[in-house]
């Protein structure tokens, strides 16, 4: 009946049910990562902006007329000019700027893949510690039909006068402790739905659709798209790096202009041109080369120490999930067997009158503390086999 009472209270009729696989493709429409994939749609077409010329400069200026009258009959210089301008580079370094921010636009494409896998990695905890709860509350269900039983039998025996009132309220009291921790773990559980709405919108999650033997395999398919975000984006200081080099040749600015005047001295019209660059004397260029430069460098060692960082967390997350494992194994094979062979013996001296309620209850706590102690090993598992694969790049989902 309580188990019946339980699910019924997990299934929400009136929230659309989906698979884990359709819940992962939520997650490409979760705030966080359209935000990164909207910059890097920004910075795509900023790159285009980046690699351009610039636009032509049109210049239409009224020349040497006469400040009495404003005649443009009077004075032969006097006309009107129209002048076109173009800036042109010498170098390439407009090309390796539009290069550099096309990497980057790259670099933030795999970081809203990355913040993808991070939210995958988070459902599965959500899901691993709904496990968990679920694990709990069966313990906690069978308990409390077991102490039912116990107090049913105390009972009686408190009516024969073998047994205290103290003792009897005892056995109440651990009846209650057991339904409190009971509907302290359905609050807990109904948290953990909220986190789910969170990742994946106001849904219910499937749980028979979640692949939970994806954790036991290993897979070839290997993508680490934080090291290849870092990648791509020394890629791009090293397009910055040769641009600022680059920048020591100025760009020239070619103008043509074509004069109107009134021909008074029978030279007709005039046409102009000019050649203009700037200096490359300051030390703005060299500061820029120099900033640059620094920056490559340092994200180079970033990216060094994400590589040193990760091996280590590897080796780590192996050592303890081999830990875990182990401590599971031990648990499973050996102390769930003992504790419950235990309070059975306990519960039958119990009944005869050569066990207190004391023993009793020990037995039946002892018990209770090694099935939850199994599934809360389980779940710290499961945790460390997501957290490895994340680490490692490899698929959290099929």
């Amino acid at each position: 009946m309580l188990r019946l009472t339980l699910v019924t209270l997990f299934v929400s009729v009136s929230l659309e049910a989906i698979t884990f696989t359709e819940a992962v493709e939520r997650l490409n429409k979760h705030e966080s990562v359209s935000s990164v994939q909207l910059k890097q749609s920004a910075i795509k077409e900023q790159a285009v902006s980046k690699g351009s010329w610039g636009d032509p400069v049109v210049r239409l200026a009224a020349k040497n007329f006469p400040v009495e009258t404003l005649s443009s009959s009077q004075s032969p210089m006097s006309g009107v000019e129209l002048t076109l301008s173009q800036k042109v580079p010498l170098s390439s370094k407009y090309s390796e700027q539009e290069e550099a921010l096309k990497a980057l636009s790259q670099a933030y494409h795999f970081d809203a893949k990355n913040r993808k896998e991070r939210l995958a990695k988070a459902l599965w905890e959500a899901v691993v510690f709904q496990k968990k709860l679920l694990g709990e509350l069966d313990i906690l269900q069978d308990n409390a039909l077991w102490v039912e039983k116990i107090l049913k039998v105390s009972k009686r025996i408190y009516a024969t006068g073998k047994l205290s009132q103290h003792a009897l309220l005892e056995i109440e009291i651990r009846k209650s402790e057991i339904e409190r921790d009971i509907s302290n773990k359905r609050f807990e559980y109904q948290q953990f739905e909220e986190h789910l709405h969170y990742l994946i919108g106001d849904v219910t999650l499937e749980k028979k659709s979640i692949p939970w033997s994806l954790l036991e395999s290993t897979s070839d398919k290997v993508v680490d798209y934080q090291a290849l975000s870092l990648q791509t984006k020394l890629q791009m200081k090293q397009h910055t790096v040769q641009a600022s080099k680059l920048n020591y040749i100025p760009d020239v600015t070619l103008s043509v202009g074509y004069t109107k005047r009134s021909d008074i001295d029978n030279h007709g019209d005039f046409i102009s041109a000019s050649v203009g660059f700037n200096l490359p004397f300051s030390d703005e260029k060299d500061a820029l080369y120099e900033m640059e430069r620094k920056e490559q460098l340092s994200l180079q060692k970033e990216y060094e120490l994400y590589e040193r960082t990760k091996k280590r967390e590897i080796a780590v997350a192996r050592q303890e999930l081999a830990k875990v494992s182990q401590d599971l194994t031990i648990v499973t094979q050996k102390m769930i067997a003992f504790a419950s062979n235990s309070r059975a013996i306990t519960a039958k001296a119990y009944t005869t009158g050569s066990a207190t309620y004391i023993e009793l209850l020990q037995s039946e706590l002892k018990l209770q503390k090694i099935l939850i102690q199994k599934v809360n090993l389980e779940a710290q598992r499961a945790l460390q086999q997501v957290a490895l694969k994340y680490i490692k790049g490899e698929p959290l989902y099929e």
